[in-house]
């Protein structure tokens, strides 16, 4: 396998020898998986399966219909209560338990449980830290690329569907590397997959990501557009979708996936939210920006975190969507 983008020393040795000598994994990811975190999955699996190893997938929360093919063909199990059966846990996309919104596992898995590996490109943070192999590069344009790293250092070839489950996974997190975060090493990436699978595998992933897209997902887009409204001259952008939103699209919160970006599309904007209210009491607010603006900073000030132009957080001071629309302006005009 010939590899120009994946030198062998970015990924932690602890790392390389915990995935090496494993051959029953478990793989798990954050609540309600986006791409990145599915592609990741996907492709840490199947190159895995290929080489012998068992390998399954254990999710919580939604996804968006248009990810579901994401899934084919692997194999899926319920969320665990005992880990022993396997040898190894990989966590991807994020770097703490907390993420994946169970309550058994606030902090760290349980007692005799097999070694956790962490493989996230998001800013370390210490609430909910477990004890873990840590393989985190906040500089990384994706999680994605960091499944490639480790699988040319451990010299494992991606089966043709895990490579396409890379790039997907990379083009899901770089608005199909049309981002800040698109970087020379992410389209040396690509191009390794490109010369291994041929062209036809750059469009193979634009349509499942930008085309095959579902009735709901638009009609729930049109709806969520439907309620933008502009703040602060024009320079912040703020959607919401409720639950009579996603009743009139017969649509679930996951089929909100990459919303938020339309409204930093926006000439003048520099700022985007989208606030998603499913009717549980929990509102999300989603944030996108673009530079000086900082949406990670934003998102701090509710406990939240993320990227410095794509962030998230909970607003725990929130019962509904106006009240959490409330509560971001009141802070957001400081960072704009």
């Amino acid at each position: 396998m010939t590899v120009k983008s994946a030198p062998d020393a970015a990924v932690p040795p602890l790392i390389l020898e915990l995935v090496g000598r494993a051959r029953h994994i478990l793989i798990l990811t954050h609540h309600n998986p986006d791409g990145d975190a599915l592609g990741s999955a996907r492709a840490l699996a199947l190159t895995l399966e290929a080489a012998g190893r068992s390998a399954v997938l254990a999710l919580t929360g939604t996804l968006d219909q248009h990810l579901s093919f994401l899934l084919e063909g692997l194999s899926i199990v319920d969320f665990p209560n005992d880990f022993s059966a396997y040898d190894l846990v990989v966590l991807l996309d994020c770097h703490c338990l907390t993420r994946l919104e169970r309550k058994e596992l606030a902090v760290s898995l349980p007692d005799g449980s097999p070694p956790l590996v962490v493989i996230d490109h998001h800013p370390p943070g210490d609430r909910g830290k477990a004890e873990a192999g840590f393989y985190i590069k906040p500089a990384a344009s994706s999680t994605g690329e960091l499944v490639w790293h480790l699988l040319s250092a451990l010299n494992l070839s991606p089966p043709p569907e895990a490579r396409e489950a890379l790039l997907t996974a990379m083009a899901s997190d770089t608005g199909f590397f049309s981002q800040s975060n698109t970087t020379a090493a992410a389209l040396r990436a690509v191009a390794d997959f490109v010369e291994m699978s041929g062209g036809h595998l750059v469009e193979t992933v634009h349509r499942r990501l930008r085309e095959d897209v579902p009735l709901k997902r638009l009609k729930l887009m049109g709806l969520a557009l439907d309620s933008l409204r502009l703040h602060f001259d024009g320079r912040l952008a703020l959607m919401a979708v409720t639950p009579d939103t996603l009743k009139a699209a017969g649509a679930v919160m996951a089929d909100t996936e990459d919303f938020v970006e339309l409204g930093r599309s926006l000439a003048g904007v520099t700022l985007s939210a989208l606030i998603k209210d499913n009717g549980s009491g929990r509102l999300r607010v989603s944030l996108r920006s673009r530079e000086p603006v900082s949406a990670s900073a934003l998102a701090s000030l509710f406990g939240g975190g993320g990227h410095r132009l794509a962030a998230a957080y909970d607003d725990r001071l929130a019962a509904t969507a106006e009240e959490a629309a409330a509560n971001l302006l009141a802070r957001a005009e400081n960072f704009l």
